[in-house]
């Protein structure tokens, strides 16, 4: 019994980051929205390769008005951010940082920041909805200690912005060459493990 009120599904949003269509962070992304789906919630993986956008003009228009003046498929991609109760992001690591493609995205999301800092407005106005999780993947060619140090600045900033509590990341190191996640001992079952107690919180 609801007394009339439509309960709607929880919904998860994935963001791929990668180029490379079915590479390494795709195939974890995958893997963790179908975690997602087990546990009752709604989903769907937006792809940055098949948006359409210009990079950040560093004009600061949206510190005048709220509005881009770059109008394209980022508006879609921020109303979908807005929608989510959870958001996970899988993205590599090029030249030790987070790809290209990823980061023009991020740089995008300065709207959000003039409206959370200039006109201090909140991004999200369904108090009901909070708090909001987010997830990062990751997969990097190199060993070093500190390859996902930017990569997951980045993020955390980018879900700072966006009023989501960051819930940390499954980040594989040696990954390069498409499909060669699928060899990591232990990969796909940590980040399922990691989507589930994402699902629950």
């Amino acid at each position: 019994m609801n007394n009339g009120v439509t309960l709607l599904k929880p919904h998860i949003l994935g963001i791929a980051g990668s180029p490379r269509r079915n590479g390494n962070t795709d195939r974890l992304l995958r893997e963790a929205i179908k975690a997602m789906a087990e546990t009752g919630y709604s989903t769907e993986i937006i792809n940055i390769r098949d948006l359409q956008f210009s990079p950040c003009l560093g004009c600061n228009a949206c510190s005048k008005t709220g509005q881009c003046v770059q109008k394209d498929d980022i508006q879609y991609l921020q109303e979908r951010l807005v929608a989510a109760d959870r958001i996970i992001v899988a993205a590599p690591v090029f030249f030790m940082g987070i790809n290209a493609q990823t980061k023009a995205v991020i740089d995008r999301m300065q709207t959000f920041w003039a409206l959370k800092y200039v006109f201090k407005q909140p991004v999200i106005t369904e108090s009901e909805r909070l708090p909001r999780y987010g997830l990062f993947l990751s997969a990097a060619g190199t060993r070093f200690p500190d390859v996902f140090t930017c990569a997951e600045r980045a993020i955390k900033n980018l879900y700072h912005v966006l009023d989501i509590k960051y819930y940390g990341s499954c980040a594989y190191k040696g990954i390069d060459q498409a499909g060669e996640i699928d060899l990591h001992p232990s990969a796909f079952s940590e980040v399922h493990a990691k989507a589930l107690a994402l699902a629950q919180l």
